[in-house]
Parts: structure tokens; sequence; C-alpha cells
């Protein structure tokens, strides 16, 4: 017999989460929820990408994200400083 691989065990943890929110299976769905969104992020971590708020990027979304959020703020600034005069 075989050792079972991420697949088959991803494929079993969402078995357990539709078993789970069929039956109301409360303990049984908060199990495999947390479960797969461990995974989910340590894919994710693996893949190089970074976490803003409660979404995932990659480099170099991120680093376009910032400079959007930096000119945002500028401009901003720019407009209360016009504003004050």
């Amino acid at each position: 017999m075989r050792a079972p691989s991420k697949r088959d065990e991803c494929q079993a943890m969402l078995d357990i989460l539709v078993e789970g929110f069929m039956s109301d299976d409360v303990p049984a769905y908060r199990e495999a929820c947390a479960w797969l969104r461990d995974f989910a992020d340590q894919k994710n971590i693996e893949q190089g990408r970074v976490m803003r708020g409660s979404n995932w990027y990659t480099p170099q979304e991120f680093a376009a994200l910032r400079e959007r959020s930096r000119m945002h703020a500028l401009e901003g600034w720019q407009r209360r400083l016009k504003n004050d005069r």
C-alpha cells in the first residue's frame, strides 16, 4: 500500500469539509477548514507570495501595491496643502 500523497490528504479534507457542512458536524468542519487554510498558506509561502491584509501577492504585485499606496498618500497630502493655502 502506498503512502497517501498531499493531493489525497487534501481531497480527504475537502470530503470531510463537505460532509461536516451537510451533516452539521461543526468540529469536523472547523478542523477541515483550519487544515485547508494552513495548507493553502503553506503553498503560497512556498511560491514566494507575501500576505497583506488577507490577500496574497507576488513580490512584484506587492511592490506595485506599495507604490500605488504611496502615490495615493502623496496626492492626499498635496491636496491638503493646496487647500490650506
